[in-house]
């Protein structure tokens, strides 16, 4: 256990580089199949907001992944993928699936009952919110006084 913990800085750059390559992954997925992605994002915002709200994703995780893999202004990437997620959790999560309080907290923290990405998204909020509090490399000699 030594090892980890003289070792404590590569647990952001883990964190960073799979948040990353996941995140390009995600957006190539919507853009390799485009029509499907679309016709998702139309069930989820509308008919009206639907193509806008995908390349709007899309936009996000390339600019974020690649932000995070690079680290530049990393914490501010997580901060934003945060907030992204947090929609993807909310407009995702299928309350009604679940039986009782722990068939609630099992699809929240566990395993995706419902058919959503519940718990997938609960726990990349948790690691991007973790970045997000971590200072960010690129902005620590540019410090607001």
């Amino acid at each position: 256990m030594d090892w980890f913990a003289e070792h404590k800085q590569w647990g952001p750059v883990i964190l960073r580089t799979f948040f990353g390559v996941a995140f390009l992954i995600a957006a190539l997925d919507k853009i390799l199949s485009f029509g499907m992605a679309k016709g998702m994002f139309e069930g989820l915002f509308g008919t009206s907001l639907g193509a806008p709200a995908l390349y709007l994703a899309i936009l996000i995780e390339l600019a974020g992944g690649l932000m995070l893999l690079l680290n530049w202004h990393a914490a501010c990437a997580a901060r934003v993928l945060s907030v992204f997620i947090l929609v993807a959790l909310v407009k995702t999560w299928q309350i009604g699936s679940a039986t009782n309080a722990i068939g609630m907290l099992r699809e929240l923290l566990v395993m995706n009952t419902g058919g959503g990405n519940t718990a997938v998204n609960f726990a990349y909020l948790a690691g991007l919110l973790n970045l997000g509090f971590a200072e960010c490399e690129t902005c620590k000699g540019k410090k607001r006084r």
